[in-house]
């Protein structure tokens, strides 16, 4: 793994980079050369990918005996989608397609009949591509198939073959996170390791984890349009951090705005949730013990649901016993809290102390009364 790339300040570096790489956008040209069998002229091809302005755009391209000569505007690298689509009447729709990895420069693309066996070659983006492909692909496409396989075996409950399949996926499992890990730290300056830990690192924000993937991004993949949304996911999950203090105020269950300072001197679990999160309702029996246990050497729960119906909402308290204090604006992840805080997966909790700061995150399991225990003075 190599050394993480130190930054200044990068969140500010990459907003200044923002300020020149916008007056060069229009700069960012790509060329598409491609070669196909005669065979293919009854088929169109349509191109998705991020215009200069960083919006989705979506061309259809024509075909000239099997040629394709096509040159766009794109901004900085984006993942981008090509393929083919018939023209002629009565036939049927196909899916046949291939991601690839689009940015200023001149690509060339040769294939057969089919565009998801093309070969794409070109830039430095195509060829980060390909290599993580080759490195996160393969025990990737394992990794589904024991999936399969395990989804089958519950199908039948089959509880020995599900037991089986578990021990083969953990290790695959551990190959996908290494061969991630080693692309990311390897590729600093690439849009595919930017890509990489946007799509696998960002779902639940632990910051002391989460820092060295972002420190490890350059300024210049942290100026485009993907690297300033991490930039604020990362900014937002950096509230909830362990010494943060803490403090919001939502409806109750009966429409009261209730403010999580009206707790201070208490010891709180805010627990995010959702009546349709079966790990969240799953983690409820050990809250309660947890609750009932230490509600009276002042410790408490707050509830904070992310359902958009109510009825759903309160049937799951019922449901599941909960004695506990509960809020929510029926917005789901569109909650003001939620997308204040960065909160786009659940469950998650944090445990603040008689002051309202952050003390712990994230505590579940059989075990959750005894971790808060040690916590509580």
């Amino acid at each position: 793994m190599l050394p993480i790339t130190k930054h200044i300040s990068a969140a500010t570096l990459a907003l200044t980079l923002l300020g020149v790489g916008q007056q060069s956008l229009a700069q960012d040209k790509f060329i598409l050369q491609g070669q196909w069998d005669k065979k293919v002229n009854n088929k169109a091809v349509v191109l998705r990918y991020k215009d200069q302005n960083g919006k989705e755009r979506q061309d259809t391209l024509a075909l000239k005996k099997g040629r394709l000569n096509y040159q766009g505007t794109t901004a900085y690298g984006n993942r981008a989608y090509i393929s083919f689509i018939p023209t002629a009447k009565g036939q049927p729709a196909i899916n046949d397609y291939q991601q690839f990895y689009l940015e200023k420069g001149k690509y060339t693309i040769q294939g057969d009949t089919s565009m998801a066996t093309a070969q794409i070659k070109g830039t430095q983006a195509q060829s980060d591509h390909l290599q993580y492909e080759e490195m996160v692909g393969k025990p990737h496409k394992v990794y589904q198939k024991l999936a399969r396989e395990f989804m089958d075996a519950r199908s039948k409950k089959d509880s020995t073959g599900m037991a089986d399949i578990q021990k083969k996926i953990a290790p695959v499992y551990q190959e996908i996170e290494s061969q991630l890990d080693a692309f990311i730290f390897g590729h600093p300056d690439s849009w595919v390791a930017l890509d990489a830990v946007n799509d696998n690192k960002t779902m639940v924000i632990d910051p002391v984890v989460f820092d060295p993937y972002y420190k490890a991004l350059s300024p210049r993949v942290l100026a485009s349009y993907t690297g300033q949304l991490l930039t604020q996911k990362y900014d937002k999950a950096k509230q909830l951090s362990i010494g943060k203090s803490m403090d919001f105020t939502l409806p109750d269950q009966h429409g009261n705005p209730f403010s999580l300072s009206s707790l201070k001197g208490k010891y709180v679990l805010v627990d995010f949730w959702a009546s349709w999160c079966v790990p969240c309702r799953a983690e409820n029996p050990h809250l309660l013990k947890a609750y009932n246990k230490l509600k009276d050497r002042g410790f408490d729960i707050v509830g904070i649901s992310l359902d958009d119906t109510k009825e759903n909402w309160l049937h799951a308290v019922k449901a599941d016993g909960m004695p506990w204090i509960q809020v929510g604006d029926l917005k789901g992840f569109k909650s003001e809290i939620a997308v204040r805080y960065g909160i786009t997966a659940i469950p998650q909790n944090v445990l603040v102390d008689r002051q309202g700061v952050i003390i712990a995150k994230n505590l579940r399991g059989e075990k959750v009364d005894e971790e808060i225990e040690k916590l509580i003075k």
